[in-house]
Parts: C-alpha cells; structure tokens; sequence
C-alpha cells in the first residue's frame, strides 16, 4: 500500500473541508488551475486550454521526443503524477488518461478535486472524443469544435485510393508491427496502402521475426522513430543487416517519428502526411517507368 505523510494526511484534510465549503456558493466556473499528469492528456490541454490557466504537466510531456508539444511545455513546472507532486498547484481540475493509477484517481475525487480522463484512442472518433471531454471539461469547447475541425481537413487532405495499393508495413521498436485495427494501422489504410500484417490484435501490434518481414515482401517499410540517434536494445532490431539491405535495395522507406503517434492525439496527422506523401512518389516513379 501507498504511504502518505502526515503533512500531505493534513493538507487533503484542510483542503477537502475547503473544497466542500466553496461548492455550495460559488457558482462553477471554467477551471483556471489545471494539472494534467499524464502526457495523453498533456497534448490536449497544451492545444485547449486556455492561456496560463496550465500548471503543471506530466513530466513527458515537455520531452521532444515523446511529445509533439514539448516546445509549447518548456516553462510549464512538470510533476510525476504523483498526489504529492499535484496538490502544491491547488488544482480545479486535474486531467489524467482513463488508466492513470486509480489510487491517485480515487483520492483527488475524495477530497473534491474535480478529475476529467482521456481515454486510448484506437479509431479517428476516439481522436474526436477525447479532444470534445478536454475542450468540455475547460470550458473551450469553440475551440475543441476548431481542433476537430483541422483534425478532419488534414486526415481528408492525406487520404489516397485508387486500384493501386502498394503494401507496406509499419515497424517499430522490439519488432513490433502495426496491426489493422491500431490507430497506426487505420492510418497505414487511409493514406492508400495494404497492411501486409492482416491479422487484428488487441494491443494493436504483431511481432513478426525478420524473416517474416522479408517474407511478405512489403513495397514500403515504415519504420518508427523513437529517439534518432540514441541506439538501445529496443531500437537493435531495425537495424539488423538483412532488414537493412531489403530496405536499401527493395523498398521504399519513410521515417515516422513517435512524438506524431504518441497517445494517438490530432498530431497523428503528421503520420498521415508523411504516408501520403510516399505513397504518391511510389506512384510517380512507377509511372516513369
């Protein structure tokens, strides 16, 4: 079990007595000191909330690598998602992602610290709804009608069909392969190619040997970015020489940061394009020749 100190025991006490004595007068208000501790939730409460009424973010969520607005983070003080890490701030609301530790969930609501969760987001209408329950839970829900709205113009401008769909396949870290029903997965259809990995699975991600890629012969290999530059046991895999020489010599490939992918946000639009982009210079080349 979760020790707490006593001083932390006393603060909850004095500010869940105050909580309590506030709601029964002051009419509700849009939140004006918002902690989000989770990084899903950090991205959407850097695009929608309004200026300086963000406190405090997840740690990750200022780290380029893991998100696509870390540059937007920088000044904002970070927390570890912690309960001793989000009181300090004297939240109105505190943003978390539906799997954030359910202790930490459980004792803000306690002490009457309003708690508004983002869920995964496995389709483009999960996209949708998580930016409407952060836009609505800030009282911008104007500007969560915009977002969705270039969310859905920028996913229009990256579909491609046609009788032509070169297979391709996404890999990432571990050997991981996106599945069809992964947001990645939906995204690898939309842009306009056939996933050569057909089967579903819950977690979104197959995991095919090398000889198994090679195997299915994929026209583009998508390989995913986690940090350039920074070899690890993870990232060791897609660097093994008979991928690399299938790649060099057999396919097309194309670099997919995960900073874009991360918690399957609007910033998945950047993944999108950079498809859409490759599936139109395959194209191109093929009518060249």
């Amino acid at each position: 079990m979760r020790r707490i100190s006593i001083g932390v025991l006393a603060f909850l006490a004095c500010l869940s007595a105050d909580v309590a004595a506030r709601a029964a007068d002051v009419p509700p208000l849009a939140p004006r000191r918002v902690v989000s501790i989770n990084l899903c939730s950090d991205i959407l409460a850097a695009d929608l909330a309004a200026p300086g009424t963000l406190k405090s973010v997840f740690r990750l969520g200022r780290d380029p690598h893991d998100s696509a607005v870390a540059h937007l983070l920088q000044e904002v003080p970070p927390n570890d998602g912690r309960i001793e890490d989000i009181l300090p701030f004297a939240p109105d609301l505190v943003l978390a992602h539906r799997y954030t530790s359910p202790f930490t969930l459980d004792l803000l609501r306690r002490i009457g610290i309003p708690v508004v969760t983002v869920k995964d987001a496995r389709t483009f209408a999960d996209i949708r709804d998580n930016i409407e329950t952060v836009a609505a839970a800030l009282g911008r829900e104007a500007e969560g009608s915009a977002l969705i709205a270039r969310f859905d113009a920028e996913m229009a401008a990256a579909r491609r069909s046609g009788e032509r769909a070169p297979t391709a396949i996404l890999y990432q870290d571990l050997g991981g392969a996106v599945a069809p029903n992964s947001i990645l997965g939906r995204i690898v259809s939309h842009t306009g190619f056939r996933n050569v990995i057909a089967e579903d699975n819950p977690f979104g991600l197959v995991y095919p040997g090398i000889e198994d890629v090679i195997a299915m012969r994929p026209e583009l290999v998508a390989i995913g970015i986690y940090r350039p530059g920074q070899p690890s046991q993870a990232s060791a895999l897609l660097q093994h020489p008979a991928l690399r020489l299938y790649r060099e010599r057999y396919a097309y490939e194309v670099a997919l940061p995960a900073r874009d992918w991360n918690c399957s946000t609007r910033f998945v639009t950047g993944i999108a394009a950079r498809l859409a982009a490759a599936h139109d210079d395959m194209l191109a080349a093929e009518t060249m020749h």
